[in-house]
């Protein structure tokens, strides 16, 4: 069992390229199990960044050529931007899903629910930051994501 995350003092990380962050696309689908199931594949549009408690699996999604970023609170919060938990994912990955994460296939929910547990996922919302072009994007998210 592992010791419950905490937003004021446990950091998150997100495997990425290993010169910067990708941009998310604030205008897009904001559907939270299209974005877990990444339906559309490689390169589709979301308006969320996936982040994990968990150092090693951040290596994991980074990959050989990537590296680890860690998520830096306090600028999300000065940005707008939304962090939803772990908690709240799997609060909202039940039945067909609840709000963002409503969906036609229960079964689909399920298997998100399942990614969310699997890969201690959290997500940060950029949704707020409608529209806005790539150029400013890019300030904000490299303003919430240092080196790990």
């Amino acid at each position: 069992m592992t010791r419950k995350w905490r937003q004021k003092s446990d950091p998150l990380f997100r495997g990425d390229h290993a010169d910067a962050v990708g941009l998310p696309s604030p205008s897009a689908d904001d559907s939270i199990v299209r974005h877990i199931l990444y339906l559309e594949g490689a390169g589709r549009k979301t308006p969320y960044l996936s982040t994990t408690e968990l150092h090693e699996i951040a290596e994991h999604f980074g990959g050989r050529t990537g590296r680890v970023w860690k998520v830096m609170f306090r600028r999300l919060q000065d940005e707008g931007l939304t962090h939803i938990s772990r908690i709240e994912l799997l609060d909202l990955l039940n039945g067909r899903g609840k709000g963002r994460a409503t969906w036609r296939s229960a079964l689909e929910v399920a298997l998100a629910r399942r990614y969310a547990e699997q890969w201690y996922e959290h997500l940060i919302d950029f949704s707020p930051l409608a529209p806005t072009e790539d150029s400013q994007l890019r300030k904000v998210v490299d303003r919430c994501f240092d080196k790990a």
